[in-house]
């Protein structure tokens, strides 16, 4: 892979990941105003499951492989994302449907006609391992994990953090 090709597939990463990281305040007030449903998740097994530090294995937006040092960190009905080791303070509200294994992501409000804000996506968790599949655009729920050329879907594939060690190199970000 030549190095315009590697820039542009890691700045693909970072736009998308930063696309649900927006303007850095936390809207968790203005969520509750506007009675946002993804601000509170309905308790269920998956969201205990999902609790703690994943590290993403494996992104994939329209088609493409994408690379980066990303994590999510999740602590109750939030998560928020460790980019290149700086975790961002602002959280994701979540709200999963453990039927049928969507999920809906609300992070801040946006002007009507544009998108980013809000994500509507699926979610597979099996033991250490989470996949995670949102429709950019918050029109529709994906329909599989497959991300194809043009579709506005990215993927994420994630291992729990489980060791002392990659706790311990992410707890001095915590803050």
């Amino acid at each position: 892979m030549n190095v315009p090709r590697l820039a542009a597939v890691g700045c693909l990463l970072i736009v998308s990941s930063c696309s649900l990281i927006g303007c850095g305040e936390d809207n968790s007030a203005r969520a509750q105003k506007a009675g946002n449903k993804a601000e509170a998740a309905a308790p269920t097994d998956d969201i205990g499951q999902w609790q703690g530090t994943w590290k993403v294995v494996a992104t994939s937006y329209d088609g493409a492989p994408q690379a980066g040092d990303v994590q999510w960190v999740v602590e109750g009905d939030r998560y928020r994302i460790r980019l290149d080791g700086k975790l961002h303070q602002d959280p994701h509200m979540i709200m999963l449907d453990a039927r049928s294994k969507r999920i809906d992501v609300f992070h801040h409000e946006v002007p009507k006609g544009t998108y980013g804000g809000s994500l509507k996506g699926i979610y597979e968790i099996k033991e250490n391992r989470l996949r995670v599949t949102y429709d950019l655009t918050n029109r529709q729920y994906p329909t599989s994990f497959e991300t194809k050329m043009g579709s506005r879907l990215v993927s994420y594939e994630f291992e729990r953090v489980t060791s002392a060690q990659e706790q311990a190199r992410a707890a001095p970000n915590k803050k």
